[in-house]
């Protein structure tokens, strides 16, 4: 049975050089996937790393080991690409197909959004760009992930990246933060990326309707273009 140590081990990585390359990933995760950064791992790294993930993933090892091994590299390395995509192909290829399997990915995808930067970031960008852009796997993910918090603030991280996401199931959870005035700023903020980003999804009235209750900066050019957009 492969251990993390194992692998580590097989490709000489010690644990001072994993401290380093920790180090590395973490300073390139914050801020993942946002516009106008551009963040990138030495090419040294990026092999290593990709060597690394192949060898769980195209392994024959038990799918449920898989997926620990694969958190457990990303604990140490948070790096979005090798560490996280693999989950979402897993799922999209029908290779994780038990509820119980997909059940720990959704749990540990909340537990880091509410963790540091260099964790939640990454998460928050697989899920966007993979799992909420694919229509065959958004309701499933979002449901998944939703039953599956305890902490609000993974439940805030994960609607500020919803853009994707069929309006009609973020809804409930925007009405649902309605009541308190401290996240309006992040309702607006989910609105304007729903509405203006290429795969956002919108209900123009529905919009509308939460946007007017929203108690914030109305000279804020996010408040301005939203504004223009649900006309």
């Amino acid at each position: 049975m492969q251990t993390l140590h194992h692998i580590l081990s097989f490709h000489k990585v010690t644990t001072l050089e994993a401290e380093r390359l920790s180090t590395e990933v973490k300073e390139v995760s914050v801020d993942y996937g946002k516009k106008g950064i551009i963040k990138k791992l030495s090419p040294e790294t990026w092999n290593l790393f990709e060597a690394i993930s192949d060898q769980v993933w195209s392994s024959a090892l038990p799918i449920v080991q898989k997926i620990s091994l694969g958190f457990q590299l990303y604990e140490i390395f948070p790096s979005y690409y090798h560490f996280l995509v693999p989950f979402y192909r897993g799922i999209s290829k029908k290779e994780i197909v038990q509820p119980e399997e997909k059940k720990i990915i959704w749990v540990h995808f909340m537990k880091y959004l509410a963790a540091p930067q260099y964790y939640a970031d990454p998460v928050g960008y697989v899920l966007w760009a993979h799992f909420f852009e694919d229509e065959t796997l958004v309701k499933e993910t979002w449901q998944g992930l939703i039953n599956n918090y305890t902490d609000k603030k993974s439940l805030l991280k994960l609607v500020e990246v919803a853009g994707p996401v069929p309006f009609s199931l973020k809804e409930i959870q925007y009405n649902n933060l309605l009541k308190d005035p401290t996240t309006h700023e992040l309702i607006l903020e989910s609105l304007f990326h729903s509405a203006d980003d290429a795969y956002g999804k919108i209900d123009t009235e529905k919009a509308r309707a939460l946007f007017i209750q929203l108690k914030v900066d109305i000279e804020s050019e996010n408040y301005k273009q939203l504004k223009e957009k649900l006309k």
